[in-house]
């Protein structure tokens, strides 16, 4: 298992290289950007222990979120 710690393209969080099908992005960015499976994400101390992503979002993702809820 890759343990590597990666710095995502979109959002600038550490997420481990393993976590995510897209190498330059964390699990959350691919998820909202691409549509792959998201991390099942189990926050402690303010970071996923499974994938390590701290829970920040760009502002590009943001906007994405609250377009997604206006619409659903």
């Amino acid at each position: 298992m890759d343990r590597k710690i990666k710095v995502c393209d979109e959002c600038k969080s550490n997420f481990y290289g393993h976590s995510s099908p897209m190498p330059g992005l964390c699990p959350e960015c691919s998820h909202i950007l691409y549509g792959y499976a998201n991390c099942r994400h189990d926050f402690q101390k303010g970071r996923c222990t499974k994938c390590r992503w701290n829970g920040q979002n760009s502002d590009y993702i943001k906007k994405l979120k609250k377009r997604d809820e206006l619409s659903a």
